[in-house]
């Protein structure tokens, strides 16, 4: 089916394009939203002044982009996050993430699909983020993430949970003296106290003063 399109879409064509599409893909979305007119004779006829409207349509959408992109353009944002001692991250800062921390801090509804990351941001440091506001016009967002408290060793493994009475050992390395790891153990058996000893031996005397007599006797 042949339509007009009103607006860019992607995969089909930009805005003022007549195009040929899936039928039901004209009828259930681009018609019903909008996006798209269906191109007979008499909207083929209003063709020209439709691309006028669009075109100038297009003329102002670019100019107040524009204007977004120098308010934005150089802003910064700052994560901690938990981070080993190279300076990677447990986890990840997302766009979604940079999107939140922009709306809250700045003030500024974005788009986290326009952000540009390749992959989410996992390292520590001060990095520069495009954010594409309209074709051609773009701006630039800082984002600086800090390790939060002290670098976490990146080699250490987690411990496991164990029985309730357990105790932290550290396995080392005997060449190198490192900690490889830590792991539960059950505790060892705890010997009496002192005060407990004197009881119990105060408690076997009489009975041996006893067998000593019977056997004198």
């Amino acid at each position: 089916m042949k339509v007009i399109l009103l607006e860019d879409v992607v995969g089909a064509g930009r805005a003022g394009d007549v195009v040929e599409v899936a039928s039901g893909y004209a009828r259930n979305k681009l018609l019903p939203s909008g996006i798209a007119i269906e191109a007979n004779n008499t909207n083929m006829k209003t063709l020209e002044h439709r691309r006028a409207k669009i075109a100038a349509k297009k003329t102002a959408d670019k100019e107040m982009a524009q204007i977004l992109a120098d308010q934005l353009d150089g802003k910064q944002v700052g994560f901690t996050a938990k981070a080993g001692e190279s300076g990677k991250l447990f986890g990840s800062i997302t766009a979604h993430d940079i999107a939140e921390a922009v709306k809250e801090n700045l003030g500024f509804e974005l788009d986290r699909r326009k952000f540009l990351l390749d992959a989410p941001l996992k390292e520590v440091g001060l990095h520069e983020v495009r954010y594409r506001i309209y074709p051609e016009v773009e701006a630039i967002v800082k984002v600086r993430i800090a390790a939060d408290g002290a670098p976490v060793p990146e080699e250490t493994l987690p411990v496991e949970e164990g029985p309730k009475d357990t105790y932290s050992d550290e396995i080392l390395d005997a060449e190198e003296g490192e900690t490889l790891h830590t792991y539960e153990a059950p505790k060892a058996a705890e010997e009496p106290a002192p005060a407990e000893q004197a009881e119990a031996a105060a408690e076997e005397e009489p009975a041996e003063a006893a067998a000593e007599e019977e056997a004198e006797g």
